[in-house]
């Protein structure tokens, strides 16, 4: 990846306030777009001279971002360095643990139910039943998804066709 451009530039501070609305930091929403706009492993160095900021907080961040499933390091034969790339399973992983923490929500507010004193509290009961509902309806999306990603042609194989050895 050489520079970035204008339309680049936009889309990683965008991601960047999208994470931080999100709970995160915003040079994790950075790390995390620019290595979505990557084709090849970036190093934390590169990652460091392409968003302009110091390599101990990519090194900070990097772990943040793995942390949530979102990143994973690679390997390059010959280098020592640590690269990084989108995980093939971030999406998956967000979803998982959006569910669990809806899961954990869910038991909170069943267990104050269950409470008598509590048990005629209109919104904790339906704080419960929408995320129950919504835990229904969303059964089975991690599975719907692999199927339709398996279904798609492989981006890398449309790749590799105009590339030469």
């Amino acid at each position: 990846m050489t520079e970035l451009g204008d339309a680049e530039h936009r889309f990683i501070e965008a991601m960047a306030l999208h994470f931080e609305r999100q709970g995160g930091t915003r040079i994790g929403g950075r790390i995390h777009a620019l290595l979505m706009l990557a084709d090849e492993p970036l190093s934390l160095k590169r990652i460091a001279e392409l968003l302009k900021v110091s390599a101990a907080s990519v090194s900070t961040n990097i772990r943040a971002c793995m942390s949530m499933g979102l990143v994973e390091p690679v390997s390059v034969p010959g280098d020592r360095q640590h690269y990084y790339i989108i995980s093939s399973e971030g999406w998956e992983s967000r979803l998982s643990t959006a569910e669990e923490a809806m899961k954990a929500f869910v038991r909170v507010c069943r267990g104050a139910l269950a409470s008598p004193r509590l048990a005629d509290k209109a919104h904790l009961r339906e704080a419960a039943e929408f995320c129950e509902f919504y835990l229904a309806e969303m059964a089975g999306i991690a599975e719907r998804w692999r199927a339709a990603r398996a279904a798609r042609p492989s981006r890398a194989s449309k790749a590799s066709k105009g590339r030469t050895a």
